[in-house]
């Protein structure tokens, strides 16, 4: 199944097209940016990102670009966990709390699924900040292997309840 279109007062998350493969490859083939995720190569070519929206649209991912008018600021997707990515330029902007906002949302009210998990290499302290502020709790480490990096990376897994979501977010 395809993500739908969701809007927040600054974002519009939609699945990605063809035609957004240019400015994926662009943003990812970025190793400030790869080096955080685990199945994503480096470099990052046109092909890796045909292969991506190929794979979404026929349902294999769950994922949405999330834009701020005109400008690409990244990719998110809630599958078997919550993952994004933002491009560099738009860090520091709240633009990934405001998309796992969206998404989460979206996922509590359609879904009888009531835990998300979501992880992060350990130095990667920007995500795990955003991650807490979503909500999610720490709950141990593990190990991924990076593709951009090409070793295994310590990081740690997180999770987030419907109740301790709904806790948070329903005050």
């Amino acid at each position: 199944m395809t993500a739908s279109t969701l809007r927040t007062e600054r974002l519009l998350l939609r699945p990605p097209e063809l035609r957004d493969a240019r400015v994926i490859t662009k943003a990812l083939n970025d190793f400030a940016i790869s080096r955080w995720l685990a199945v994503v190569p480096f470099p990052y070519g046109i092909t890796d990102a045909e292969w991506f929206i190929n794979e979404n649209a026929t349902g294999r991912f769950n994922a949405r670009l999330i834009w701020a008018g005109e400008d690409f600021v990244g990719t998110i997707g809630l599958d078997t966990e919550l993952g994004y990515w933002l491009a560099q330029d738009q860090w520091g902007k709240g633009y990934a709390t405001e998309a796992g906002m969206a998404v989460l949302s979206d996922h509590f009210a359609d879904s009888d699924i009531d835990l998300v998990k979501s992880s992060h290499f350990v130095d990667n302290t920007s995500s795990r900040n955003v991650l807490e502020k979503l909500g999610f709790v720490d709950v141990g480490p593990h190990e991924h292997f990076s593709k951009a990096r090409g070793c295994a990376v310590p990081g740690r897994s997180m999770e987030l309840t419907r109740a301790r979501w709904e806790d948070t977010n329903l005050r």
